[in-house]
């Protein structure tokens, strides 16, 4: 496998999640999310149609590392086998303050 980065998917306005890639025909084995260091408010990981305020489609909630760092907190993914890739595209992500994200990585 070969490891590749979005980098970091900020949320510019919060409330309105933003989609980890606009690439709807990327398959990946693996997929790895992460709280950015520094960041000071929870993030969400979710599907099309979340909603932070509720919970509906939220896969994970991120607890943040605050201005102090620490360690982040992270979330991996594997696809099931060869047939069954995992699609980038399927995952959106949401915050509690703009300009905060998560840092994703993939495997293909």
């Amino acid at each position: 496998m070969k490891a590749k980065s979005f980098g970091k998917i900020s949320v510019p306005t919060p409330g309105t999640p933003v989609p980890v890639s606009i690439d709807t025909n990327l398959r990946v084995e693996r997929m790895r999310f992460a709280a950015a260091i520094g960041d000071t408010g929870r993030v969400f990981l979710g599907v099309s149609g979340m909603n932070k305020a509720n919970g509906a489609g939220v896969v994970k909630e991120f607890w943040p590392t605050g201005a102090g760092g620490g360690v982040a907190d992270a979330y991996e993914i594997w696809a099931e086998d060869a047939r069954h890739l995992l699609v980038p595209s399927d995952y959106f992500v949401d915050a509690n303050n703009a300009g905060e994200g998560l840092i994703v990585a993939y495997w293909t």
